[in-house]
């Protein structure tokens, strides 16, 4: 967890970021769409609503109270193996789009599972408790000694720092798929501020289209939107909130391989 006191930015942007996707994601549950489709934003919506708890100590705290990072972890290792199925099922189907729409769904929620088993373990180590325990310790128990959760274990004393520790080994699984969320911000970025295809026909060309052209695939999680249009921007806008949102969120993880990280702190 972080605080106001000790990283008032990442604090405050992570709050907003996180706010922002749990808006988004309960306005697609709200749209018409299929049983796959429902089931994918409950569980994007589940991640926004669980990312936005984990940034303050008294949210972590009533939720771990309610429900053990074990289960946690869990549910969205779940979560992994239904967006890994969905993205099979496109390949088999031949919808390339398809395959890698789920494919990149499929990575965000491994970070998590990620994120949510690394802090279970480091919270271990802290307190010397066995398991993926309840409450703050799960998360937030490690505020002493420079182990809080606002760094997630910045600095390179203890337990995660030694080559060959188990932290150590999760900062290097975690390589891959914090490379996958940087780069997911930054293709986000970009579907924000892509124009209208029918105004870049028109720059182009002098003649556009009658209608715009779809953004992402027939069998995504959500309904086919125009390249451009205000829901096609607003769901681009969400998808970076989401995926820096938790890149940023896990930056402490990769201290023990990446000591520069800790200048994320702030």
């Amino acid at each position: 967890m972080f605080t106001l006191a000790d990283t008032p930015a990442k604090f405050v942007v992570l709050l907003a970021l996180f706010a922002w996707c749990t808006v988004w994601c309960t306005y697609e549950l709200t749209r018409r769409q299929d049983a796959r489709q429902r089931i994918s934003n409950a569980a994007h919506l589940a991640m926004a609503v669980v990312m936005l708890l984990m940034v303050a100590r008294p949210t972590w705290a009533a939720l771990t109270a309610l429900v053990p990072t074990s289960a946690l972890v869990a549910a969205f290792a779940v979560g992994t193996a239904w967006f890994g199925w969905l993205a099979v099922d496109g390949f088999r189907a031949a919808d390339r789009r398809a395959g890698l729409h789920f494919c990149g769904h499929a990575a965000m929620f491994a970070a998590m599972t990620w994120h949510l088993a690394a802090m279970a373990v480091k919270a271990q180590h802290a307190t010397g408790h066995p398991g993926m325990s309840h409450g703050g310790m799960a998360h937030g128990g490690m505020a002493h000694g420079g182990m809080a959760h606002g760094g997630m274990g910045y600095g390179t004393s203890g337990h995660g720092a030694q080559p060959g520790t188990t932290m150590w080994v999760f900062a290097l699984i975690g390589v891959p798929l914090m490379t996958y969320l940087l780069a997911a911000s930054v293709t986000a970025i970009r579907e924000v501020t892509r124009p209208r295809m029918a105004e870049l026909e028109q720059a182009t060309t002098g003649a556009g289209p009658a209608v715009l052209a779809p953004a992402g695939p027939e069998r995504g999680c959500h309904e086919v939107r125009a390249v451009g249009s205000t829901a096609h921007r607003l769901a681009a806008s969400c998808d970076f909130a989401m995926n820096f949102g938790m890149f940023w969120m896990s930056t402490g993880l990769l201290v023990p391989i990446l000591p520069f990280f800790t200048v994320f702190a702030f």
